[in-house]
């Protein structure tokens, strides 16, 4: 067990913690995971750590409420199931699946899934959403699918998803666990129907982006609904100097875009999309996120730089607080009014009330005025 003290307050609603974060996620509620650490190499002065936090959105309360040390295997991407409760931890060569009860942060098992390469690292192990199959992918560039089993046993392989391709950076299933997208370092992205065996490499979906005008790099993805329609979303940064924006587009199932949001001038980094699908945040290079709304595909809400690293993660908890983690050892918590902004109703209303006084001040002032010539005063 790793020591559980709590993370400290600094400015703006920044918490830190004893280790540089490379990993983060959320179950949806109050509850989310940080992991990160030293390396193999400076283990003994910062230790590899999963540290399990809670917080409060009405106190707004951060408190660790249980750890881990990993040892020498330093944790580099996270993910929870709904399902299983259960965490899924990338780490090295493999995945290692957490469980969470009350104070304790377990591992249950490991399983191996990057074999090929120099220094094979696995970059994410994500369930399906009826948690019946785990994807992984990374440094070995092949997308893997594994039977999940009963939860917390070792999974086994299934199936490789296409050939083999550069690095795997992203994936994701559709919410009915019938497809799954993966991203890669050539900027493409490939997707499969789970149940067909061909074509081998799936549809190839490519984002040609008129904002950045040219080919946009694919750096995450999801699946969101749009319209009663399942959708691909993709987060991705353009290649030229000066048109290196991060844009999230929306693509069909047959690759056809379908609309298009310039998030920032500069690349972004992660993305997260609340479970109900209302917002995404954007985590950018430059240390910022911003807040998006769907279906609206709208800005809502862009803060000024936060870390001074990238945000490394973004998700999201409790009702509406948007994390940002980066390997400055920060945390960042941003509250967002999905309603709108109580600022600007509270603005909205006084302006009405000086608009109410003004004018009943016009009519005392011309009353007066033609007051003055009357004689039976």
């Amino acid at each position: 067990m790793a020591a559980t003290a709590d993370p400290v307050l600094g400015a703006n609603n920044t918490f830190y913690v004893p280790y540089p974060i490379l990993a983060l996620a959320s179950n949806g509620g109050d509850i989310f995971c940080t992991a990160g650490g030293g390396g193999s190499t400076s283990v003994k002065e910062v230790p590899n750590q999963v540290h399990a936090h809670q917080y409060c959105e009405a106190s707004n309360k951060l408190s660790t409420i249980a750890a881990l040390n990993t040892g020498k295997n330093l944790v580099v991407a996270i993910s929870y199931s709904h399902v299983t409760k259960l965490w899924l931890a990338s780490s090295r060569r493999g995945t290692k699946i957490l469980s969470l009860s009350g104070s304790s942060l377990t591992e249950l098992c490991e399983f191996l899934t990057e074999e090929d390469g120099k220094e094979p690292e696995q970059n994410f192990a994500f369930y399906s959403p009826d948690a019946a199959l785990i994807a992984t992918g990374g440094t070995d560039g092949m997308v893997k699918v594994w039977n999940a089993g009963s939860p917390g046993s070792v999974p086994t392989f299934q199936r490789n998803c296409g050939t083999k391709t550069k690095e795997i950076l992203d994936a994701a299933f559709s919410p009915d666990s019938r497809y799954l997208a993966a991203c890669d370092g050539t900027g493409n992205c490939r997707l499969w129907e789970l149940s067909q065996q061909l074509p081998e490499d799936g549809t190839l979906v490519s984002y040609n982006s008129k904002a950045v005008k040219g080919k946009a790099l694919i750096k995450a993805v999801r699946f969101i609904s749009h319209k009663d329609k399942p959708t691909l979303m993709f987060a991705a940064n353009g290649t030229q100097r000066k048109m290196a924006f991060g844009v999230v587009g929306l693509f069909s199932m047959q690759g056809e875009q379908l609309v298009e949001l310039v998030v920032d001038k500069g690349p972004l980094k992660s993305l997260s999309v609340t479970i109900d699908e209302k917002l995404f945040v954007v985590g950018l290079m430059a240390g910022k996120k911003v807040v998006c709304k769907l279906p609206d595909f709208k800005c809502m809400q862009k803060t000024k730089e936060l870390h001074s690293l990238p945000a490394q993660c973004v998700a999201w908890t409790g009702e509406s607080t948007a994390i940002s983690v980066s390997g400055d050892r920060d945390i960042h918590l941003l509250r967002v009014n999905v309603g709108g902004s109580a600022y600007g109703f509270l603005i909205s209303v006084m302006l009405v009330l000086i608009l109410v006084v003004y004018q009943l001040y016009r009519i005392g002032m011309m009353g007066g005025f033609l007051g003055q010539g009357r004689t039976d005063l």
